[in-house]
C-alpha cells in the first residue's frame, strides 16, 4: 500500500491520497514505494556543487522522470506535461496534485550533467546494486553476451552533401577564429556553400556527368583543406582542427588522389564510412547477412540464471561484437564479474578470447573457422599437438611447429614440398608446387579449448538453451522501452538511453522480488 513518508504530515493536495487508484504492483507504485532504493540524491553529488548556486530540483526526481519518459517513449516536452497532468506520474514521483511540473529543458540539462561527469550508466548500476542486495545475483558464475541494432537519429547523407557540408563546417570554423580568413576561404572556392545541402546543377542521371561533378566537388574540398593547412595559426584553433580532420576523413573515404592530384571516386564502400555530419559517429551496420541498418549497436551482458542486464555498451554499427566484450566485463564490480561468458560466433574469435583470458574469464562460444576453398582440405583436418609441438596431416605426415612466430604472433607450419608431391591427397590439399602450410593462431590453445568444449553434448546443449535468454531481454529493451531508435545524436547520448532503458528491464525481476519480500 502506498503511504506517506514517515514523519511527514499529509497535505490536502498530496498525491498519496490517490494511492488506491494506482496499483502498488504497477511500475508507478514501484517507483513511489521503492524509488529511493533505485536512485538517491546522494548518487548525483558529483554533478552538483554543495555550497554554490541556487537550490536545484532534487536530482532523484529528474532521474525518475527520465525513467518514466524512456518507459513510455515520451519526449522531454511530453514528459513534463505528464508530470503536470498525469496522476500516475505524480504518485510515482511523490508530488502534490497541484504541482505545476518543470520546464522541458530541465531534463536536457540533467542529461548534460550526467554526460559531463561520466554517469551515463548510473540508473543501471543502481538496479544492479539493488538486485545484489535482494540476493538475485548470488552464485553468479556465467553471463550471456549479445548485441542488438540501435538506429541512428540522423539521416544518412550522400557523398555530395557530406563533402559540401564538411566544407561549410570548415568555412564556419575558420570564420569563427578569423572572420577575414573565413571570407577569403569562401571566395577562393569554386562553389557557393551558403546552402550546402543543395546539390550543384548536374545531370545526376548520367553516370559520366555525375562522376565529373563528384570530382569537381572533391577538388573544391581539397582546395579548402590545403588553404587551411597553409595557416598554422588557424590550424591551432581546436574547432578549425576538428573541422579540418572531419573533412579530410570524408574526402578520403570516398575519393583517392591520382598522380595529378585530382580526387577520383573510389569503388565500393569504405569500412567505417562516415554517414552523417549531424552524427559523425553512426555507421553502416549489419546484424545478419539479410539485415542492414545505419546507426549503433547496443552490446549487453546479463547473468545466465536471472532475467537481468548487468552491463551495457554502445558502439558504431559496423564494429565487431567481440570487441566490446572486455568493456562489458570491466564496467562491472569485481565481485559480480562472471567466470565464463556464453555467446555466438562473434565472441569466439581469437582476439576476444585473449582479452577475456587476461581477465580470468572463459568463453563458451563457437570458434569461427575460415571457409576453405571448394574441394580443399580445411585446417581442421590437421591434428595440432601443442605439447609435442607437431602438426599431423590427414595422410599421417608430421611437421614440427616452429618456435619463431611472425610479427602478428602467428606461427606457420610448413610441410616439405617433396613429401606433399608424393601424397595422394595433394590435389585437395595443396595443388601448387610447394608443400602445405598451416597457420597457427597466437593463442591456438584457447581456440583448441573452445572447440573441445563444444565437442561435448552437455556444453553444446547448455549454450543452445541458455543464450536466447538475453535475446529476449534485448527485445524488451528495444521494442517495449523504445531503444531500437536512438533519441539523440552521438554515441554517449545513445549509451545513456540504452543504459537507462536497461535499468527498466531490470526493474521487472526487482519489482517481483520486492513484492515477494513485502508479502513475507
Amino acid at each position: 500500500m502506498l503511504t506517506v513518508a514517515e514523519g511527514r504530515q499529509q497535505g490536502f493536495f498530496d498525491a498519496s491520497w490517490c494511492g488506491g487508484v494506482v496499483e502498488p504492483e504497477s511500475f508507478y507504485g514501484l517507483l513511489a514505494e521503492h524509488g529511493q532504493r533505485i536512485v538517491r540524491d546522494a548518487d548525483f553529488a558529483p554533478c552538483y556543487s554543495e555550497n554554490r548556486g541556487r537550490p536545484s530540483i532534487p536530482p532523484s526526481h529528474l532521474a525518475k522522470i527520465l525513467l518514466l519518459a524512456y518507459r513510455e517513449g515520451a519526449s522531454d516536452e511530453q514528459a513534463m506535461e505528464r508530470v503536470r497532468f498525469d496522476l500516475r506520474w505524480k504518485v510515482a514521483l511523490g508530488l502534490p496534485l497541484d504541482h505545476p511540473g518543470y520546464h522541458a529543458t530541465t531534463l536536457s540539462r540533467f542529461r548534460a550533467r550526467l554526460l559531463l561527469h561520466g554517469m551515463e550508466r548510473l540508473a543501471l548500476e543502481g538496479t544492479i546494486a539493488l538486485a545484489a542486495e535482494l540476493g538475485l545475483l548470488e552464485g553468479q558464475v556465467e553471463q550471456i553476451v549479445d548485441s542488438t541494432p540501435m538506429l541512428g537519429a540522423a539521416a544518412t547523407q550522400d557523398t555530395v552533401r557530406l563533402v559540401r557540408g564538411g566544407v561549410k563546417k570548415l568555412i564556419d570554423a575558420v570564420a569563427g577564429a578569423d572572420p577575414q580568413a573565413g571570407g577569403r576561404l569562401a571566395r577562393g572556392l569554386a562553389f557557393g556553400y551558403a546552402r550546402p545541402r543543395q546539390k550543384p546543377e548536374c545531370d545526376w542521371r548520367s553516370k559520366p556527368a555525375r562522376e565529373r561533378m563528384l570530382t569537381e566537388v572533391a577538388t573544391d574540398a581539397e582546395r579548402a583543406l590545403r588553404a587551411v593547412e597553409g595557416e598554422d595559426e588557424l590550424m591551432g584553433a581546436d574547432e578549425v582542427a576538428e573541422a579540418h580532420r572531419l573533412l579530410r576523413e570524408i574526402v578520403g573515404q570516398d575519393f583517392c588522389v591520382d598522380e595529378d592530384d585530382v580526387p577520383r571516386l573510389r569503388r565500393g564502400v569504405a569500412p567505417g564510412r562516415i554517414l552523417s555530419l549531424v552524427d559523425p559517429e553512426m555507421r553502416h551496420g549489419r546484424k545478419s547477412s539479410a539485415t542492414a541498418f545505419d546507426g549503433y549497436k547496443i552490446h549487453a551482458a546479463g547473468p545466465a540464471a536471472q532475467p537481468l542486464i548487468s552491463a551495457v555498451e554502445v558502439g558504431p554499427g559496423g564494429e565487431h561484437d567481440g570487441r566490446h566484450a572486455p568493456a562489458l566485463i570491466d564496467q562491472q564490480p569485481e565481485p559480480l564479474r562472471p567466470e565464463r561468458i556464453l555467446g555466438d560466433t562473434a565472441y569466439g574469435d581469437q582476439t576476444t578470447r585473449e582479452a577475456l583470458a587476461e581477465r580470468g574469464v572463459d568463453v563458451l562460444a563457437p570458434v569461427p573457422e575460415p571457409a576453405p576453398r571448394e574441394g580443399r582440405l580445411p585446417k581442421s583436418a590437421f591434428a595440432v599437438d601443442l605439447r609435442a609441438a607437431t602438426v599431423t596431416c590427414p595422410a599421417e605426415q608430421v611437421a614440427p611447429i616452429p618456435t619463431h612466430a611472425q610479427r602478428s604472433g602467428e606461427r606457420v607450419v610448413r610441410f616439405a614440398g617433396a613429401v606433399c608431391a608424393a601424397c595422394p591427397l595433394k590435389a585437395r590439399c595443396c595443388p601448387g608446387p610447394a608443400g602445405r602450410q598451416v597457420r597457427l593462431l597466437r593463442r591456438e590453445d584457447l581456440a583448441q579449448a573452445g572447440r573441445a568444449a563444444l565437442a561435448e553434448p552437455g556444453p553444446r546443449e547448455h549454450l543452445r538453451r541458455t543464450r536466447p535468454r538475453l535475446e529476449r531481454l534485448l527485445g524488451l529493451l528495444a521494442r517495449r522501452y523504445h531503444a531500437r531508435q536512438s533519441r539523440y545524436f552521438g554515441r554517449r547520448k545513445a549509451l545513456l538511453q540504452a543504459a537507462w532503458s536497461a535499468a527498466l528491464v531490470n526493474l521487472h525481476p526487482i519489482g517481483a522480488a520486492l513484492r515477494a519480500q513485502g508479502a513475507r
